[in-house]
């Protein structure tokens, strides 16, 4: 005779089981993938279905941390260097000699990448002229609380400088490169190379990128990067009531008031 102990599972638990694997793997998985699976027009659909049902359970295992994969290509690292005090006085976050223990230094790790992550241009005055086939109310608006989200972002960021008795605070991001394998054999270069840091400023998006990526907003080219114009780059709050015209003149908007904010200090 068969001992109890050693007699099969039924279909019924095997089937319980495989569902709490799933489940538990999905858990693991999705958290990060959320992050490679994000673009210019938010979360992908089918990740963020996936996401919403394991959310609770993530959170309630704290397993919903902020980080992507890092293997087996981390890709590009992103730093803020902050000036103050009209320029006498530069900080570049995270930094080891200043940030210490580790914990503290990873925080603000996560601070810089957090910042460029949410990144999104400034939007031509034009833009509301494109409204109809070529671009959607819906993803316009999408593109506006991305913009008003980033500055909010930046925005207590300085503020928190300024707290500590900084003044004239100003904020770039930085993106460290890694070198390819040919250059890092041919040169020897170290990971900290001066060159492998490129300042990424903050420049509009134009009306042919708009609508060539807009599935895919590129990051400016630092040698070919011109500074914000405010006369030429649209308000950030977004406006009611918009709607394509026949003429050649923009549409005049009002800002309103938004109360979506990150607080990021």
């Amino acid at each position: 005779m068969t001992h109890p102990d050693s007699l099969p599972l039924s279909r019924r638990n095997r089937f319980l089981i495989s569902i709490l694997l799933i489940g538990m793997l999905l858990t693991i998985v999705l958290p990060p993938l959320a992050f490679q699976a994000r673009g210019a027009r938010g979360l992908s659909p089918s990740v963020g279905t996936l996401l919403s049902v394991i959310s609770p359970i993530a959170q309630m295992f704290y397993m919903d941390r902020g980080y992507a994969f890092f293997a087996p290509d981390p890709g590009p690292s992103h730093l803020i260097r902050a000036s103050s005090d009209a320029g006498e006085t530069v900080q570049v976050f995270p930094d080891l000699d200043e940030q210490w223990p580790r914990l503290k230094y990873h925080r603000h790790f996560m601070l810089a990448e957090f910042l460029n992550d949410s990144y999104q241009p400034a939007l031509p005055l034009e833009v509301s002229q494109l409204i109809g086939p070529e671009l959607s109310p819906e993803e316009l608006q999408t593109l506006r609380l991305g913009r008003k989200r980033y500055e909010r972002i930046l925005d207590s960021m300085v503020r928190h400088l300024e707290s500590t008795g900084k003044s004239d605070v100003a904020i770039v991001r930085l993106e460290h490169q890694l070198p390819d394998f040919v250059l890092f054999t041919q040169e020897n270069l170290s990971l900290t190379e001066e060159r492998s840091y490129v300042e990424l400023p903050d420049v509009p998006i134009t009306l042919e990128g708009l609508l060539g990526t807009a599935e895919a907003l590129p990051q400016p080219d630092a040698e070919n990067a011109t500074p914000i114009d405010p006369s030429n780059s649209e308000p950030v709050p977004v406006p009611d009531g918009e709607r394509k015209t026949d003429t050649d003149s923009p549409i005049d908007e009002t800002d309103q008031p938004d109360d979506t904010q990150e607080d990021a200090s």
